[in-house]
């Protein structure tokens, strides 16, 4: 059982398994160990806003790239033409800098569009999964594989990293002979993660239950997605895929599971916002020096057009956030409408395309009316996707964490940082959701979404407050 370095993995007290203890004492701030993901995808919708490496989701260079995500509609060409002769002296700054996004981009070999921060990157990628996954050289639109990902792309990302992790046992097991009993040996070791059948673990949409019709739809969608990725992978490694599918789509929903159970949010804070805040503030403290004001003029335009791209685009689908604690949950037991209820209102009156329109238009009278001091403060899109870590994966939740999750770098390498003084010994433990609910609503999250009821010393003193409190009212 991996540990990270200065920790140790073993029981923990029940009803918990297998923990992870720190070997020495931590400072609170201290980091305690970092992990690079063993598996992380990108959020579909996020890669509308922000390109980054395939491998390590650093964020890509040159510059003019990341503008290119953001404003990648035809209405924005005039904007990003103005700004080439900016762009080449922004990149070369940033580049001073010693942060930033990377100098340059490399494109995948076969054409396929995905993108990487160096030549390591893209070779570590291909050969761990891409090679299986790429779609550069399918000329048919009917291929299996070109079909896996238009499914993946209509219903769930998770299904792409599926994908990612069976393509990588295949290429691991060929790299110890190929065959059954190597992929049946990767699969056992694979299986050491907590898992379930994905239909055991998914979440129903809020206010349905897991009744037949949505199970039988669920079951469906694990099907068809196992269906055709078996018969992508029959084509390049025929004996590996038999094995995987050896019980049809069964491991495919238990690898569904591991993922839905051990996978994190990953977010990566894109490098462009302190850059331009200080670029900006630069400008604006030698606004007699010639050519200042123009070049502070064109920051300002590209500002005020990347906010108001943010506000019409950013949210569920660029985030892969979809209310994952319970927001809606908590507004609805208030009694106040929620967002979403609103819009469905608005739509059903006015129609999809004009609740677009005024939406948009509403966007832009807010961001027109922002300073600039607010524009170079507002954030930059961030990476967005989720990511399984193996050490990371170990560590239990509570509701008083002593652990923390950061990204520190221009990466998805985790840095797991000490909240709280650490002694020898001691089991870390994070929290697996937003820790301001009450303790009913952790409790409901916690089984319904991780299958446990917590019985953290948080909960347990909530909850003894809680019953005191009802038997005073009671009395």
């Amino acid at each position: 059982m991996p540990a990270p370095p200065g920790c140790e993995v073993r029981p923990a007290a029940p009803p918990r398994g297998l923990g992870v203890f720190v070997s020495a004492p931590r400072a609170t701030g201290e980091q305690v160990f970092a992990d690079e993901p063993m598996f992380v995808i990108q959020h579909t919708g996020n890669r509308r806003v922000a390109a980054t490496c395939a491998n390590c989701c650093a964020f890509v260079g040159p510059l003019q790239i990341q503008l290119e995500a953001i404003f990648s509609e035809a209405r924005f060409a005039p904007l990003v033409s103005s700004l080439s002769e900016a762009l080449p002296h922004w990149q070369a700054e940033m580049a001073a800098t010693g942060g930033g996004v990377t100098q340059t981009a490399i494109r995948c070999t076969q054409g396929c569009g995905e993108v990487y921060c160096s030549d390591a990157c893209r070779a570590a990628h291909f050969g761990r999964c891409h090679n299986l996954l790429c779609v550069g050289l399918v000329e048919r639109e009917d291929h299996p594989l070109i079909r896996f990902k238009y499914h993946a792309i209509e219903h769930a990302d998770s299904l792409l990293m599926t994908a990612q992790v069976l393509a990588c046992l295949i290429n691991r097991a060929r790299a110890c002979g190929g065959g059954t009993a190597a992929m049946q040996g990767l699969m056992s070791e694979l299986l050491t993660f907590c898992h379930a059948p994905f239909r055991d673990v998914c979440r129903a949409p809020e206010g349905r239950g897991k009744d037949p019709e949505f199970l039988a739809y669920t079951d469906g969608l694990i099907n068809e997605a196992a269906s055709l990725l078996k018969a992508a992978f029959d084509l390049q490694a025929p004996a590996e895929a038999a094995a995987l599918f050896a019980a049809g789509p069964a491991f495919f929903s238990e690898v569904m599971g591991l993922l839905e159970y051990n996978t994190i949010d990953c977010e990566v804070t894109s490098p462009l916002g302190a850059f331009f805040a200080a670029k900006g503030r630069s400008l604006l403290s030698r606004l007699e020096e010639p050519g200042v004001r123009i070049e502070l003029g064109m920051l300002e335009t590209m500002l005020r057009e990347k906010e108001w791209v943010m506000r019409c685009v950013w949210g569920e689908e660029t985030t892969g956030n979809y209310d994952a604690d319970g927001d809606t949950e908590a507004l609805k037991a208030s009694g106040a409408p929620t967002d979403a209820d609103q819009m469905m209102q608005e739509m059903d009156t006015l129609g999809d395309a004009e609740v677009s329109q005024r939406a948009m238009a509403q966007a832009r009278e807010e961001v027109d009316r922002m300073s600039f001091d607010q524009l170079l403060q507002a954030p930059w899109p961030a990476f967005h996707g989720s990511a399984l870590y193996v050490y990371v994966a170990r560590v239990n939740h509570s509701c008083a964490p002593n652990l923390k999750v950061t990204y520190p770098g221009n990466s998805a390498r985790i840095s797991m940082v000490a909240v709280s003084p650490l002694g020898a010994g001691e089991e870390l433990c994070m929290s697996y959701i937003k820790q301001d609910a009450n303790v009913q609503t952790r409790r409901k999250q916690l089984l319904e979404w991780y299958g446990f009821g917590c019985s953290c010393p948080r909960c347990s003193l909530e909850d003894s407050t809680t019953v005191r409190r009802t038997q005073k009212r009671l009395k």
